[in-house]
């Protein structure tokens, strides 16, 4: 059967007559307004065989444990549907993590809101599955120079833009837009006490506006420092952002055909990572993470590989450096893709992954100098462990 889609889209963002500690910089920092909402925003794809939705959270990131409680849910109503739960790591939305309460003692998640996020997700998954549609698909990448820069290692930057757009078969009509780009969602910066999604925001709205149709995100290899490199930390610089990659992506359009796709295929790779993090242990101890460690001393996180065509999207459980993220891309291209992304933060938020060849755990973690994203990463491991899952997904695919 050829592809079919459907889209919806349900608001998550916090009510404010509960304190909501905006999570992704400093502790204590409480919403004071709502500038622009956030969504959990749902694709759903089908070939007759396989069933996939990609979901789209303005929200920092989503443990493993909360997404698993997500699909269990969707599954025992829709039946055999894959699932890939993508936070855009917005440091402007609730925590969800519980890194980011009134102190470093103190959970800034909300049970009620949390209840209410995944019922949400749930819904946003159903109904998109109640609109499927017939599509076909145009995919275009673009570099998209002077809007990022890499904080940890300037030389190494990556400004693919990657560019889906659903069409319909008869007329070519938008459907939908579906973007990937690799940059941490804080033009704002720490001092913003309102509620938003940042840049992504008027990059969504933009190329809706343009085309008649929705728009999702999704972030790439963002850990690193791949930040913003604006003139400025407000709310005009955050849309002027939005607006330079969504005139990017439409461009990146103008001279590709949309064409059929006939086939999905997608696999997962459920894996361990070895867990020494001295923070996470304390965090975990003190309650503020969930205990997932095993008698190994090792957590359990997932990797997903998700094919359309020529174009690849392989999916990573937290927040890839770009020397990562570069490498895996041109493993994709090597093993027979055109176009090739990586998605971030699917299905879990384990922190940075790096490379193991640059991993310096600092000898004071609580002052880390040039080295703070070891400090935010499960070890030294993360890194070999999920090249090891891509290259098996690749093996896989091959021998299908």
């Amino acid at each position: 059967m050829p592809l079919q889609i459907g889209y919806a889209q349900k608001l998550i963002t916090p009510s404010l007559e509960r304190p909501v500690f905006l999570a992704g910089f400093g502790q204590n920092r409480r919403a004071e307004s709502v500038h622009d909402d956030l969504y959990a925003r749902a694709l759903a794809m089908a070939d007759g065989a396989t069933t996939v939705v990609v979901v789209a959270l303005d929200l920092i990131g989503l443990g493993r444990h909360n997404c698993q409680e997500v699909i269990e849910q969707v599954k025992a109503s829709a039946g055999e549907v894959q699932l890939l739960l993508a936070a855009t790591h917005t440091h402007h939305g609730p925590d969800t993590i519980g890194l980011w309460g009134a102190d470093e003692t103190h959970s800034g998640i909300d049970p009620i809101y949390m209840q209410h996020l995944k019922r949400s997700i749930a819904a946003a998954v159903s109904s998109a599955l109640a609109e499927l549609q017939p599509a076909a698909l145009r995919t275009a990448s673009v570099q998209v120079k002077g809007v990022a820069k890499n904080a940890r290692d300037p030389e190494i930057l990556d400004e693919e833009l990657t560019c889906l757009q659903f069409c319909r078969p008869d007329s070519a009509a938008p459907l939908a837009t579906w973007l990937i780009f690799p940059c941490h969602p804080e033009v704002l910066w720490d001092q913003n006490p309102h509620i938003s999604s940042d840049y992504l925001a008027s990059m969504r709205l933009s190329v809706e506006a343009e085309t008649g149709a929705p728009c999702l995100a999704h972030v790439g290899a963002l850990g690193g420092m791949m930040t913003p490199d604006m003139g400025g930390n407000n709310f005009d610089e955050a849309e002027r952002m939005g607006q330079i990659l969504a005139r990017a992506a439409l461009n990146s359009f103008a001279d590709v055909a949309a064409e059929p796709v006939d086939r999905i295929t997608h696999d997962q790779l459920v894996y361990q990572i070895p867990m020494p993090n001295p923070l996470f242990q304390m965090a975990i101890q003190g309650g503020l993470l969930p205990d997932f460690v095993d008698q190994a001393g090792c957590i359990s996180t997932e990797a997903h590989l998700l094919k359309l065509n020529d174009t690849w999207l392989f999916t990573v459980p937290g927040e890839l450096l770009p020397a990562l993220g570069l490498q895996y891309k041109t493993k994709l291209r090597q093993a027979g893709a055109v176009n090739a992304a990586v998605i971030g933060l699917t299905n879990d938020e384990t922190g940075y992954i790096l490379p193991a060849e640059s991993f310096v755990f600092p000898d004071n973690p609580f002052d880390p100098e040039d080295h703070y994203e070891e400090t935010m990463s499960i070890g030294i491991e993360a890194g070999p462990q999920l090249t090891a899952a891509l290259t098996e997904l690749i093996r896989r695919g091959q021998t299908q």
